[in-house]
């Protein structure tokens, strides 16, 4: 599966901007594809059409589960980095 560079994110706000901007391209883009008869082209063109729109609904499918599992790590992180003086 291509993520679209979402999955490389580390940082939560950073992954939501990035969900953001797929979620405008994909939208952008089956506007395009809407226009596009695709039994008209070649079966590897239209497959690999068909492809990345599987995996980009995918990506957005799994973004936001992916950007509050980084957003909750950033808390625990910052949760442990509160009680570390304390425990010394």
């Amino acid at each position: 599966m291509k993520d679209f560079g979402l999955f490389s994110e580390r940082d939560a706000a950073s992954a939501a901007r990035t969900l953001a901007r797929l979620a405008r391209f994909a939208q952008r883009r089956d506007a395009v594809i809407s226009t596009i008869d695709l039994d008209s082209l070649d079966r590897a063109t239209a497959f690999n059409i068909l492809e990345t729109s599987a995996n980009l609904t995918e990506t957005l499918h799994f973004g936001p589960i992916f950007v509050d599992h980084l957003q909750e790590m950033e808390d625990q992180r910052a949760q442990i980095a509160a009680t570390l003086p304390q425990a010394a």
